[in-house]
């Protein structure tokens, strides 16, 4: 991305909660704890960090791969940890490209929350071929994001977008249909959960073919 979430990194939190409460966060654990003892995770698009916090309070035991493509989000989820040195994280500057070196790691389960949603239908296409390089048949795949299914669902979509697109440079202008590509992926949804009046949804997906 040309600006990327780097200029506003430091309020993206709060302004999640401004607008939505506690549903971004809630929708995020819903199936947190779905994830077995010493399970390898892998996380895309983190954020600021306070997701991987949560999951190390859940499950200690697990290793995780943290994949964030804004700098400063990145150094705001080191700055969680108070600059110590974690061998159970891999902090790693990125996108999906980049999870080429990590192919080989056997991965237990995957979390991609709000990340599908800056892609064109095109391009999430190309991203869920990196991202499933990472797969093999039974992996989980835990999402949390958006959906359209009322009018003001759209109308607020379309606000979100423009700010999106003024302030981060993202490349979508509307919410590509992700769960069709998910499934056409190879992706079957096991379990769903919705938020804030509906306009959120977490699923547990898994991976069934390559």
């Amino acid at each position: 991305m040309p600006r990327g979430f780097d200029v506003i990194a430091p309020y993206y939190d709060s302004l999640a909660r401004l607008v939505f409460g506690d549903s971004i966060r809630r929708c995020q654990l819903e199936y947190l704890d779905k994830i077995p003892p010493d399970a390898q995770v892998l996380i895309i698009g983190g954020g600021t960090g306070w997701l991987l916090s949560e999951l190390i309070k859940i499950n200690p035991s697990c290793r995780v791969w943290y994949l964030e493509s804004s700098m400063k989000m990145l150094d705001m989820t080191k700055a969680r940890f108070d600059g110590v040195s974690n061998p159970k994280i891999v902090f790693i500057h990125g996108t999906e490209k980049n999870l080429q070196q990590y192919t080989e790691i056997h991965f237990d389960a995957v979390i991609t929350n709000f990340y599908f949603d800056l892609f064109t239908s095109a391009s999430l296409n190309l991203a869920l071929g990196e991202i499933k390089k990472c797969f093999s048949p039974g992996v989980t795949l835990l999402v949390s994001e958006f959906v359209a299914r009322t009018r003001w669902h759209r109308l607020l979509l379309f606000l979100m977008y423009r700010f999106f697109r003024w302030t981060c440079a993202i490349e979508a202008r509307n919410l590509p249909d992700w769960e069709d590509q998910l499934k056409k992926n190879g992706f079957v949804q096991r379990s769903e959960a919705t938020f804030y009046f509906g306009f959120i949804k977490s699923s547990m997906y898994t991976f069934e073919k390559a």
